[in-house]
């Protein structure tokens, strides 16, 4: 079976024997990791070519460009599955979604209740931040970046039940993520990282084709964005370059 022979990027809250264990002294660590081909998917989440953030639209569309298409390329190249993950309604526009049906309607549950869960009525004052003045605007038309093609072979799902379905189906045991954003979606989605880790799955985000979104505070050097891959690297499991990436996509072929 080919072999994805991968480093990872890890950070643990612990040191080595004779160092006290302090925050201070935490550092990242590296281990190579041997991907059996054929269990092994590449996750692209949400690569939109709209949003209501305009600043965040321009990077995520560079990174889509330079960081994510080049990963798709090597991921097709070595014959790596390719899963399609771009939200609910945007799944629903491709006949690959079929392959595996989306999830039946789950019954309300019945606490907290309907109304408490909406926050209308009585219930309103409560509403999340994005729902508080001013609000956030509607995104127009929505689609995927027109610089990702969806082939036919490739899959499409709208649901972690869906991912998690389909690598049972093929025997999937890791998944490299790649995509948007990192502390929203990437993290967040029910066929996000922290999900797919509670199902048991080896997760592996790759940190050159991902972008979070920013504050004003933070926006000049993506913090954000590196706080999300540590959290990755600490609680969920590793990450690794487009370089090193590539470079076993690579081997991959000449093996």
């Amino acid at each position: 079976m080919p072999i994805l022979d991968l480093p990872v990027r890890y950070f643990q809250d612990s040191t080595p024997d004779g160092v006290p264990c302090r925050e201070e002294h935490f550092i990242r660590r590296e281990v190579g990791m041997a991907l059996p081909l054929e269990q092994t998917a590449l996750v692209l989440v949400d690569l939109w070519d709209n949003h209501f953030i305009e600043s965040w639209l321009e990077r995520a569309a560079r990174v889509t460009r330079d960081g994510v298409v080049p990963v798709i390329e090597a991921a097709r190249r070595a014959g790596l599955a390719v899963v399609h993950a771009p939200s609910p309604p945007l799944a629903a526009e491709y006949p690959q979604l079929e392959r595996y049906a989306p999830d039946p309607p789950q019954p309300e549950p019945e606490w907290p209740p309907p109304e408490f869960r909406s926050r209308t009525g009585a219930y309103q004052v409560f509403r999340g931040p994005r729902a508080q003045p001013p609000g956030i605007p509607e995104i127009p038309r929505l689609g995927v970046s027109p610089l990702v093609e969806v082939r036919e072979e490739e899959f499409v799902v709208a649901t972690g039940a869906q991912l998690h379905q389909l690598a049972q189906d093929r025997g999937i045991l890791h998944l490299v993520y790649a995509g948007f954003a990192t502390n929203w979606c990437i993290l967040n989605r029910d066929y996000g990282m922290r999900a797919m880790a509670r199902r048991g799955y080896n997760m592996i985000l790759l940190r050159d084709a991902t972008a979070g979104v920013e504050f004003p505070d933070t926006v000049q050097t993506n913090f954000a964005t590196e706080l999300a891959i540590r959290e990755v690297e600490q609680q969920l499991g590793f990450s690794a370059s487009n370089a090193d990436f590539f470079a076993a996509c690579d081997g991959v072929l000449k093996a």
